[in-house]
């Protein structure tokens, strides 16, 4: 809290042991503490204070942690008000962050997480009372907003917004194609970080013995082929947040560094013989089942539970088929920008309801896959349901006969990719968009044709 004027906080628990530990990592922090001992003096408390925080336990004699938030926010709403419980209840924190809560933390709590909750509660409560607008609402462009109104999707906003608020590690989880990188960027984009750094690497498409120097940066000479320093990617988020998405497929080796950069910030680059200090919030995506991985030994057990401290589940499609009509005119609307000279316009609601039947093992991206093909090559101003089909046909008379044996499900996939190359005219992107697959997949696809 150096160079700002000290903040007060009005501790309020009816366990004085309690209230004292907080007390004593807070007021290390730099903050002018105040105990309260249930929740009436509270109440005298922050009427009488100009009171920057309020971080209260739940479970009280008398009135609860619950019903002060509701009472302090009747009268103080700019003050932010954090509680703290003994135990993990979602609904109870769903609920909580509704009535207007900051941040709801489980004991036992992490010192350096709090200390960093009550820093930026200190912050958003300041800008508030001089009519700024806290830096943790959602941005005016909502780039990443999350398409879809059905139950699956609204608990799954709650959740980003509850999320948002925290800078603990969160893990992300859902089946391939789901969009749990756009839930990680939503994430971000909600939070108090913000307006700082966001950087996203996929720790599979890296090779393992190049990742650490990616992740850590490295020293001038740290290794053959270092030619000059680099400062990695936890450096570059600092202040803001870094993914780790695929963080299943990273080796044993690099988890324990990584273990040590959520538990103390602490960087060194490979070769070097000095750590520097980095505040960056990890949040990790997978679409493997991590506790299976480490029950196999292949994921470091202590690294799962310092990840898993706020784990979000993006829903597959099929589990939300309700909202397959927003999501396709999301998606028409996005291609149509990629592809402005297409006659198409609009989608039929035969084409709405086939859609809708589909099974989608691909999840969301197979969707914006295939409404993306529909646009490219689309030759009326309508989707049709016959649009949608892989254009099978098309491709068939464009592939020349072969004499060289069976077409196998690995000659068709390379056939079938080269005609998407020939018809975006070797646009590598646009090829990956139109196959549903990531660009980094096709440049390996073309290499592995070539060795």
């Amino acid at each position: 809290m150096s160079g700002d004027m000290q903040s007060r906080v009005l501790i309020v628990d009816d366990d004085r042991d309690a209230s004292e530990t907080l007390e004593n990592v807070l007021s290390a922090d730099g903050h002018d503490c105040e105990l309260a001992p249930d929740a009436a003096s509270a109440i005298r408390s922050v009427d009488g204070l100009s009171c920057d925080v309020v971080v209260s336990d739940i479970v009280m004699e008398g009135m609860d942690g619950l019903e002060l938030l509701d009472r302090v926010k009747r009268s103080h709403p700019a003050v932010p008000f954090i509680l703290v419980t003994g135990r993990g209840d979602v609904p109870q924190a769903v609920d909580a962050m509704k009535r207007g809560a900051f941040q709801y933390m489980v004991k036992p709590w992490d010192a350096e997480e709090l200390r960093h909750v009550v820093r930026d509660a200190v912050r958003v409560g300041r800008e508030s009372s001089r009519g700024t607008r806290p830096s943790h609402r959602p941005p005016d462009d909502e780039r990443f907003a999350i398409v879809g109104s059905g139950p699956a999707m609204r608990a799954l906003q709650t959740a980003i917004e509850f999320v948002a608020r925290s800078s603990a590690p969160v893990l992300v989880s859902g089946e391939t194609g789901v969009g749990k990188e756009l839930v990680a960027r939503a994430i971000h984009a909600r939070s108090a970080r913000s307006g700082r750094p966001f950087i996203a690497v996929n720790t599979a498409a890296i090779p393992q013995e190049l990742l650490e120097g990616e992740l850590f940066g490295h020293v001038r000479g740290g290794f053959t082929g270092a030619v000059q320093a680099r400062k990695g990617l936890l450096t570059e988020a600092d202040g803001g947040t870094l993914l780790l998405d695929e963080i299943g497929d990273m080796s044993v080796m690099l988890q324990a560094k990584l273990l040590r950069v959520l538990q103390f910030g602490d960087v060194r680059p490979v070769g070097g013989d000095r750590s520097h200090h980095v505040d960056v919030r990890v949040i990790a995506c997978t679409h493997r089942d991590l506790r299976t991985l480490v029950d196999e030994g292949r994921f470091r057990e202590d690294l799962y539970f310092r990840l898993n401290v706020l784990p979000v589940v993006v829903p597959p499609l099929r589990d939300h088929r309700e909202d397959i009509s927003a999501l396709a005119a999301h998606f028409l609307a996005e291609a149509l920008e990629r592809a402005p000279l297409s006659p198409v316009r609009a989608i039929s609601d035969e084409a709405i309801g086939a859609l809708t039947e589909s099974s989608w093992p691909g999840n969301v991206r197979e969707l914006a896959s295939c409404i993306e093909r529909a646009v490219v090559f689309g030759t009326g101003e309508t989707i049709h349901a016959d649009d949608l089909a892989p254009l099978a046909e098309a491709v068939r008379t464009s592939w020349p006969s072969s004499d060289h044996g069976p077409w196998t499900l690995r000659r068709l996939s390379r056939a079938y990719t080269d005609w998407v190359l020939a018809e975006t005219g070797g646009d590598k992107e646009r090829a990956a968009a139109i196959l549903g697959i990531d660009l980094s997949t096709l440049y390996r696809w073309q290499r592995s044709r070539r060795d």
